[in-house]
């Protein structure tokens, strides 16, 4: 199947696997040399650096170029992973789902390190209102091997999540989660009806059944929301 994503992203998956494979350690190739890598301006590369820095992974220096991110992130705290239905219901939200794209696909080669996994991935693209608002957009890559029917199930109704357990009986044993704050680029700010740049929390996940990653997400929700849980305390060992 030909790859139709957008260019700038094919020069972001390239920067992103670079980092992760640590083919780049210290500076990444520049707007130019990107720009006559891939065949694209000058601002198609720009807009992938920009999306980058913004996302964490590189920083961008005035005058001498873009750099792999070595910044220390300390992470704290907890939250717990709940289909996002349950929280709507526990607000008293009504809740709406539209599905963005859905389709199967080769993934990048950053998503398949990811999934360890080698086949075609499905790419479920959504966007969740809460009351008519704008909260929550979700764009998931799950092995075919795991929910091979998935895309013909009624996803605008009904969590990703509890279709992977009740229909296709999948114990999800384990989840690894990262949080971090970000401003929201161009595209993605249209789609919440906000200004560029504001401030929203991104989190990417990733979910095993036994020993096994199946699904990768990346969660873009909006800054402005309040996260409330009550939990036990307990002291690390």
């Amino acid at each position: 199947m030909p790859d139709k994503s957008p260019k700038y992203l094919k020069i972001k998956d390239y920067i992103q696997n670079g980092i992760d494979i640590e083919n780049f350690t210290e500076q990444v190739p520049s707007e130019n040399q990107l720009a006559q890598k891939f065949g694209v301006s000058r601002m198609t590369a720009r807009r992938a650096l920009v999306e980058l820095e913004q996302e964490g992974s590189v920083e961008r220096i005035a005058g001498k170029g873009t750099f792999v991110n070595k910044h220390q992130h300390y992470t704290s705290g907890f939250f717990r992973v709940r289909p996002f239905h349950k929280w709507a219901e526990d607000i008293g939200a009504d809740l709406r789902t539209d599905v963005l794209e859905s389709r199967v696909l080769e993934p990048p080669k950053w998503i398949s390190q990811k999934l360890n996994y080698t086949g075609d991935v499905i790419l479920l693209d959504t966007l969740n209102y809460l009351d008519e608002t704008p909260v929550r957009r979700s764009v998931r890559h799950i092995r075919t091997d795991s929910c091979p029917g998935i895309l013909w199930e009624d996803l605008a109704h009904e969590s990703v999540h509890d279709i992977l357990i009740s229909k296709y009986n999948l114990p999800l044993t384990r989840i690894t989660q990262t949080m971090t704050a970000r401003g929201l680029a161009d595209d993605e700010a249209k789609l919440f009806r906000v200004e560029p740049g504001f401030a929203v929390f991104f989190f990417q996940r990733l979910t095993f059944s036994h020993e096994s990653p199946i699904s990768y997400v990346e969660y873009t929700m909006r800054g402005d929301m309040a996260f409330n849980d009550t939990f036990r305390p307990q002291l690390d060992k």
